[in-house]
Order: structure tokens, then sequence, then C-alpha cells
């Protein structure tokens, strides 16, 4: 009992150590806004941007508030779209037609 106590805490630690590092790599880019078409994303942030093409990315799932990019063979790499960044419902419709012609779902 007590080796499954210790080996979820140091896995929700491990956990937590690995979200403050991967926040601590993007934060400086502040608020960022996303563009997509068929031949990539544009992210431009306060202080940042870049380009990515959909080759850098294999596959894509969908949550009820997010997109999930998930790398490929170049890059293993995540990528997170909030579908709450959206001006219209129909714009999030719009955002995943152009990944199911780019990227297969999952």
């Amino acid at each position: 009992m007590l080796s499954v106590a210790a080996a979820s805490w140091g896995t929700v630690r491990g956990l937590r150590v690995m979200a403050h590092r991967m926040f601590s790599v993007v934060e400086p880019y502040g608020q960022c806004r996303m563009v997509a078409d068929d031949r990539g994303a544009v992210s431009t942030g306060e202080r940042a941007s870049f380009t990515v093409d959909w080759t850098v990315f294999r596959e894509y799932l969908e949550t009820p508030g997010l997109f999930v990019l998930l790398g490929g063979d170049r890059a293993a790499g995540v990528a997170v779209l909030p579908k709450r960044g959206a001006q219209d419902p129909a714009d999030v419709d719009r955002l995943r037609e152009i990944l199911d012609r780019n990227l297969k779902r999952l």
C-alpha cells in the first residue's frame, strides 16, 4: 500500500514539474493568435511568431474544448488549439475541415 502511494505521489509530482517546464517555455510568448489554412498554421504572439507546416503533424484528435495536434516523423511535438479562441462556431467547423484535409483524425 505504501509503495502504491509513493508511486502515485511521484507520478503526480513528475507531471507537475513537466507542466511547469512547458509553461515556462510558452509563457514569454504572451497571448497568441493563430490563423490556419491548407499550407499550415501561423501563430503570432505578443513577443514572437512562428509558422508550422502541416507536415510537422501526423494526426489530430478533438475534444469538446480543444483540437490536439500530434507530431509526425519530423517532430515529436504536440500543439493544442482551444476552440474558445474561435470568434464564431462556424470558425471551428472551418478549422475541422482544414485539419481533416491535412491530417488523420484519431
